[in-house]
């Protein structure tokens, strides 16, 4: 199993992907940034830059969230494992409309502080949860942890879920991580709805800004965690990946241009094909194990 490095370091990007979910309708994604950053000015300082890199940016991950949510809404699942989930509160949307089993996963060091954070939302906003949502410590490398998780589900089919995660693993850990999910999904049926198919592609010219006009800091991240690096080479490579994994590509859900409320942060109306353009570094893919 990988746990030689520290996975610790990526942990902080989940606080500025939630500045930038804040900015959509993302269910409690403003709730939980102005509990845990300053919202108000973040808000202010996106308004005033009104940056092409960052309205990009923020569709970018509006999109990646809601194909997820897409591709749920078609599978219905009662069980949902994520993995690496940081601050999305998905399970916490989902649980409090259906009855189901929610098993909301990250890092030990991580997951303390978001349990904390769900008790608050949940206070605050009065929530009353009609499913079963557990607050869990899982490094998803980790296959004796994983395989104690995955006790806290039924004997029926699960549904893996992940964003944001298969970009900070190499090859073989991406090997390792499909094999352990394949034989959850080979136990109990199920899906693998993962929002991580990512090709390289360089952004600048879609954006119409030259690299360098990237966030500094953003750009040291990146190459610290080899992110492009650890994306596919195109769709292509990325299906010969999974399906030499054992895992067949079901559905691979389209952009939710429809419902991408930060679209209205644009000044003009962008049109769908120009979005669908920015989109085409990235899909959203159902997977099965066979």
């Amino acid at each position: 199993m990988s746990l030689t490095r520290n996975f610790n370091t990526i942990s902080p990007s989940a606080g500025a992907l939630l500045m930038l979910k804040a900015l959509t309708d993302i269910p409690f994604a403003k709730e939980t940034a102005a509990l845990v950053g300053d919202l108000e000015g973040f808000t202010r300082t996106a308004r005033e830059k009104r940056s092409r890199v960052m309205l990009g940016r923020i569709i970018h991950f509006e999109n990646r969230y809601k194909t997820i949510d897409r591709a749920l809404a078609d599978i219905n699942p009662w069980q949902v494992l994520e993995l690496s989930s940081g601050f999305s509160c998905r399970s916490l949307d989902m649980t409090r409309r259906k009855e189901m089993i929610y098993v909301d996963s990250d890092l030990p060091e991580f997951i303390a502080n978001k349990k904390k954070l769900i008790d608050v939302l949940m206070a605050e906003q009065e929530l009353h949860l009609k499913g079963r949502l557990h607050i869990e410590p899982l490094n998803a490398m980790d296959t004796a942890r994983f395989q104690e998780v995955a006790m806290l589900f039924q004997p029926q089919p699960i549904t893996v879920v992940n964003e944001g995660l298969l970009v900070y693993l190499d090859t073989a850990e991406k090997k390792e991580l499909c094999a352990t999910i394949h034989q959850l999904l080979k136990e109990h049926g199920g899906y693998w709805v993962t929002g991580d198919v990512y090709i390289r592609r360089d952004m600048s010219r879609l954006l119409e800004q030259p690299q360098e006009a990237f966030d500094e800091q953003l750009t040291k991240f990146l190459e610290e965690h080899k992110i492009d690096d650890n994306k596919f080479e195109s769709f292509d490579e990325a299906y010969q990946f999974f399906t030499g994994c054992g895992f067949a590509v079901r559905r691979k859900i389209d952009i939710a241009y429809n419902s991408l409320s930060s679209l209205k942060l644009i000044s003009r109306e962008v049109e769908e094909e120009k979005v669908r353009e920015w989109m085409q570094g990235r899909e959203t893919w159902v997977l099965e194990a066979i």
